[in-house]
């Protein structure tokens, strides 16, 4: 029967049509029963509004559930305190902010039902706050030294982009070295050992392994280069050996080098091989623009007297980042290498699968390889990547200011950093710089 308890489900009703059935009995003298009938909504929802409405405690709005904790300002303020710790690298933990709300609502009596010997929010409440602000999840993050975190500063990307601007833009601003002139060049490392990705397994099992091709595996370098255009210098690969085989590169991308010392480590020798490769590739000497080749600081690119000449007499105008700073101005870090390695993982890992009871050694890892180099070594990705860093397009105002939170912790107190409160009202007092380092350790 319409209006009955049981032809509703909770929240089943319109809002607008609730306040039409009030009217319908404080203007018209509907009797209740009636209007809950004629317009399909709950009796009890509809006298709950009209006793709020007579009382003049509010009128009709459609709110399910119980009354919240903490106020919708106060839950906001929590949400936006969360976003600003991550920001700065001191990010909170769900446990850390349990205990955080359980403080606030005890030292500003609020009414909760939390547990009081523990001393903690429940995750119950945890879970409906997290479903309640979309903005928010709980994720895993990359370990980030305090070495990089204090290294990525204003003022060295400033001077960066100065340089930079000072190369590929004439007086006027303008930029006069085409995408297609301007390459990104860094090693990365990759091993017959490859990384599992998640898989299903029974819920409460102790432990869940995946199959890989040793314990430890020897990192072969790989050096990849690419343009603002897209355009992708074959890779230089490293192999930690004392003698080159040719057969190594059997099945590796086309156009690619490789060769071989005892540690596997880019040298200054190694690196002025790739060099050539380079140039031999890219042919800078015929273009009618200087190219702009982007490299980190390591020793082999800097120190390198050989690299640098050459690139004098080629055409080629070398701009080394600055230190700390590759994780949020290189391309190469940005956009390719992170897409390279999972796709480098999934082969691998189905590759496995397909040839049970045997391992990955450097001779199918070649295969594997080119196979995912394939798949991350495209246009989008290359122009995606200077473009995130504000490199091509010219841009600086692609590195935000949050993206100097992390490194503005070493220089004000942390609590300066904080949204304004007043003492003792909002959940931000809960923290002081010397809480939020401890927190962050743990």
């Amino acid at each position: 029967m319409p209006g009955s308890k049981k032809g509703h489900k909770q929240g089943d009703w319109d809002e607008m049509v609730m306040k039409r059935a009030v009217h319908a009995v404080l203007v018209n003298g509907l009797s209740q029963k009636k209007a809950a009938s004629q317009y399909a909504v709950p009796r009890q929802t509809l006298r709950m509004y009209l006793e709020k409405v007579k009382s003049g405690d509010g009128g009709v709005e459609k709110k399910l559930g119980r009354k919240t904790t903490l106020t919708v300002e106060q839950e906001n303020e929590l949400s936006a305190l969360l976003q600003n710790m991550e920001s700065k690298l001191y990010g909170l933990t769900p446990m850390d902010v349990r205990r955080i709300v359980f403080d606030f609502c005890k030292k500003n009596n609020i009414a909760n039902c939390f547990n009081v010997n523990k001393e903690i929010a429940g995750r119950k409440w945890l879970k409906l706050f997290m479903k309640r602000h979309q903005e928010l999840s709980v994720r895993s993050p990359e370990p980030t030294s305090i070495q990089r975190a204090q290294g990525f500063n204003r003022s060295k990307v400033e001077h960066f982009f100065n340089v930079l601007k000072s190369t590929v833009c004439d007086e006027n601003g303008s930029v006069v070295i085409p995408a297609e002139n301007v390459y990104n060049a860094d090693e990365s490392g990759f091993s017959v050992c490859h990384k599992p990705k998640k898989i299903i397994a029974k819920r409460g099992k102790r432990g869940v392994g995946a199959l890989t091709s040793a314990e430890r595996g020897r990192n072969i370098t790989v050096l990849c280069c690419m343009s603002a255009a897209g355009h992708f210098v074959p890779p230089f690969f490293l192999f930690p050996r004392a003698n080159m085989k040719a057969s190594l590169l059997d099945n590796a991308p086309p156009g690619s080098i490789g060769k071989a010392n005892r540690t596997g480590w880019m040298t200054e020798e190694m690196f002025t091989v790739w060099f050539d490769h380079f140039v031999s590739v890219v042919q800078p000497k015929s273009r009618p623009q200087p190219v702009v080749l982007l490299v980190d600081g390591h020793y082999s690119h800097t120190r390198n007297v050989e690299v640098l000449e050459a690139a004098k007499a080629n055409n080629v105008v070398i701009l080394v980042f600055p230190s700390h700073s590759t994780h949020r101005l290189q391309p190469c870090d940005v956009s390719f290498f992170k897409s390279l390695k999972s796709t480098y993982d999934d082969k691998a890992q189905t590759w496995l699968r397909n040839h049970p009871g045997r391992a990955i050694t450097e001779a199918e890892m070649m295969s594997i390889f080119a196979e995912a180099y394939g798949r991350a070594a495209n246009v989008a990705n290359a122009v995606s990547g200077f473009q995130k860093t504000g490199i091509h397009p010219f841009d600086p105002s692609k590195i935000e200011e949050m993206d100097f939170s992390a490194a503005s912790v070493t220089d004000n107190d942390l609590s300066e950093s904080l949204p304004p409160t007043e003492a003792g009202s909002t959940v931000a007092t809960m923290l002081d710089t010397d809480q939020v380092r401890l927190l962050g350790e743990k």
